[in-house]
């Protein structure tokens, strides 16, 4: 009895330890990978932005530009030398395949390497397809860590074989020790079983997307230190999941949607069976008057600080269900719901903007009044799509510039002359930069 109570220990503490070490060593390296993966998503990520700006002509390092591309290559390459697996070449090829496309979308659009030199003039047409290009290259960054997490369920597969060799081995202790066996069985299902199964389940929860799953830490031994590995590891891709999905979303200036948000929203108004299809909307294109005077006079922070006191106004100018969305240098869009009568609600909300804007701006110490051109244009059942949606606001607030700027025009699908709508800037006294 004794020599099976030994025996059978023996066999357990080995298999339990095996076990153990398997699973925190496909852990560990999963942390590593996706640490590795998620670096090179958030440069990716910043880097797609500097890119909308050059292709707005907005004025942008493009040495620093030419930088940061062979930065993201060396964070590509240090990827790579993480994610060799001599067993699993998948996780390599699609790696490979998500920098081919991150450069092709960049060459395609003449920002690549000596490429950026020789970009001239607005591009803002190719920026929905850019968008598009580096979501793809995003999304196949995620593929790869979702595929970090099958490693590690197969590692867990993996332990089912070892539990067999235990089974067999305490089935054999059993002509011997009855007792001890059962003893034993109950301990290992106790000890061993619910906890690996709970990690089973916890990897399955991530593979689905449940990133908020924890497992419950009932023991303070290897198994639970694993468990509170689990746990980090869960923790630190929800993080980097959140993180990912507001850069990529977010201006990082402002906090407002960026072009590519307000892209999707407005794709998405224009596909069948979508619940923005009942209501129409409009869309109000925004410029800041003269912006580069404000910048000379108080410098790219001064100007910054003019954007996010804007975006704060825009804001606080719409309604709940209106989204406001910086495209980029000094240009901002707002989304607008149609009223519930059916009847739109675009010169309702431009009138409130201009009423927010006339009060003074205070960069440092200074007031400044700032004036905006605006194009409205308003969504109808000819209306083809997004991009279409996008051209006629931009189209009717450069004629708002050509009038004489500080107004807003509606864009008139007929061809006759569009309603033109003055909003005269108020001047501040004892301010001689006000009044732009």
């Amino acid at each position: 009895m004794l020599l099976a109570l030994v025996l059978g220990a023996i066999v357990t503490i080995v298999g339990v330890r095996a076990v153990v070490h398997q699973m925190e060593t496909t852990a560990g390296r999963l942390q590593l990978e996706s640490g590795k993966v998620a670096q090179v998503a958030a440069a990716v990520d910043d880097h797609e932005q500097l890119g909308h700006q050059l292709l707005a002509d907005a004025p942008v390092n493009r040495q620093a530009f030419m930088l940061q591309q062979k930065d993201i290559s060396d964070k590509f390459d240090k990827a790579a030398e993480v994610l060799a697996d001599p067993e699993d070449s998948g996780i390599q090829s699609a790696l490979l395949g998500a920098r081919q496309d991150w450069q092709a979308a960049l060459a395609a659009r003449g920002l690549w390497g000596d490429q950026v030199l020789e970009l001239d003039g607005n591009h803002v047409a190719e920026t929905p397809a850019f968008a598009a290009a580096s979501k793809g290259v995003r999304d196949q960054l995620a593929g790869i860590q979702r595929s970090s997490l099958a490693t590690l369920d197969r590692g867990l597969v993996d332990t089912g074989d070892l539990e067999q060799l235990l089974l067999i081995a305490r089935t054999g202790l059993l002509i011997l020790a009855v007792g001890a066996t059962l003893y034993f069985r109950r301990r290992m299902v106790k000890d061993l079983m619910r906890p690996v199964n709970s990690l089973r389940r916890g990897v399955h929860k991530l593979q689905a997307g449940d990133y908020s799953h924890r497992i419950d830490i009932a023991r303070r031994d290897e198994l639970g230190e694993l468990a509170t590995a689990f746990n980090g590891m869960a923790a630190a891709l929800q993080d980097s999941h959140r993180t990912l999905t507001h850069r990529a979303t977010h201006d990082t200036l402002t906090g407002l949607a960026n072009r590519a948000a307000l892209t999707e929203r407005l794709a998405a108004s224009f596909e069948t069976g979508s619940d923005l299809r009942t209501r129409h909307e409009g869309l109000l294109f925004i410029d800041i008057d003269d912006f580069k005077d404000v910048n000379d006079s108080f410098g790219h922070e001064g100007g910054d600080d003019l954007l996010i006191q804007l975006a704060a106004r825009l804001r606080a100018s719409v309604r709940s269900h209106d989204m406001v969305a910086r495209l980029g240098g000094d240009e901002f869009a707002v989304v607008v719901l149609d009223n519930d009568d059916g009847s739109p609600a675009t010169g309702p909300v431009a009138e409130r903007i201009y009423e927010t804007l006339s009060e003074p701006f205070l960069i440092g110490d200074h007031p400044l009044t700032v004036s905006v051109s605006m194009g409205v244009a308003q969504r109808s059942a000819e209306t083809a799509d997004a991009a279409e949606l996008l051209r006629q606001a931009d189209s009717a607030m450069y004629a708002a510039k050509l009038g004489g700027k500080a107004r807003y025009e509606v864009y008139n699908a007929e061809g006759n002359q569009p309603k033109r709508h003055v909003h005269p800037v108020r001047s501040k006294q004892g301010s001689d930069t006000a009044g732009w």
